[in-house]
């Protein structure tokens, strides 16, 4: 039998070498359980109403969703399962402005431990100038959605825009 690995390779020099030391007890997430989640579910009926659109559940977004694309459920049981993604749409994300967090009340505010060390500064692949306006507009609607925020931190990462197969751009980032 024969196996391949497919990895870029790194130079002695680029690795990454995890410091020795011990995981700070105020970092560490705590899990709680207020409540036990299943005494609120609904039982499911044995007859699901149909699919009906609303605002915060498309047409669209459930065919996103690809409930049965290999035809292998029976009908009333796609209708069961469009009917449970339908009472748990609030936990679905469509799109950026839609995502949240998990509740404070379930786990603690994640905290990242680190070592004393100098701040990097990394200089970015240069924007096309036919770019620039579609790059600014996305990192607006990523402020907005809260997925970044304004920072006057002294560490500068590198990024960089690569356009999707669908035509849109995505920020990427690397390690230099």
């Amino acid at each position: 039998m024969v196996y391949y690995c497919f990895t870029a390779y790194k130079r002695v020099d680029k690795k990454v070498r995890p410091v020795a030391g011990t995981f700070p007890e105020a970092a560490r997430v705590q899990r709680k359980i207020p409540e036990d989640p299943l005494r609120s579910l609904e039982p499911l009926p044995f007859h699901p109403p149909p699919f009906i659109p609303d605002d915060r559940m498309t047409q669209e977004q459930m065919d996103k969703l690809g409930i049965n694309a290999e035809k292998f459920l029976w009908p009333e049981e796609e209708k069961l399962f469009q009917h449970i993604m339908y009472l748990n749409r609030e936990a679905l994300a469509f799109a950026e402005t839609e995502r949240g967090t998990l509740k404070e009340s379930y786990f603690s505010p994640y905290i990242i431990p680190t070592v004393p060390h100098a701040p990097w500064t990394s200089k970015n692949i240069p924007i096309p100038p036919g770019l620039k306006e579609q790059v600014i507009e996305l990192l607006k609607e990523k402020i907005a959605a809260g997925v970044y925020e304004p920072s006057q931190s002294a560490y500068c990462s590198s990024w960089f825009c690569v356009r999707k197969k669908n035509g849109k751009l995505r920020i990427d980032f690397r390690q230099s």
